[in-house]
């Protein structure tokens, strides 16, 4: 199966991430404990967009998360999963604006 990296991802009609623009992203896989407890197993953001990847239905996102680590988001297609695990997509909310402040030097 064909990869196909691009360095942006369009998150709407009007909004675009680039490589190295700050993003939200809500959701992520979680454990399912045996008492129906759930533990969170998503990366924290802010995330800094790095690149996008799609192999066939399976899209991710490559980026950095708040700690400077490498993340990879899985946000669309099925994935396998461990007994336990739940492989919930990301979403992603939103870009994260540049202040004007900081946009006019």
């Amino acid at each position: 199966m064909v990869e196909i990296i691009t360095e942006e991802y369009r998150l709407s009609e009007r909004v675009v991430i680039r490589k190295g623009d700050k993003f939200r992203a809500k959701g992520g896989p979680y454990w399912a404990g045996p008492n129906g407890e759930k533990i969170k197993m998503a990366s924290k953001g802010p995330f800094t967009f790095h690149r996008h990847v799609r192999r066939g239905r399976v899209e991710r996102i490559d980026c950095l998360d708040r700690d400077g680590q490498y993340a990879a988001l899985h946000i669309a297609g099925r994935r396998k999963s461990l007994a336990g695990l739940v492989t919930r997509p990301y979403v992603i909310v939103g870009k994260k604006r540049v202040d004007r402040k900081k946009r006019a030097r």
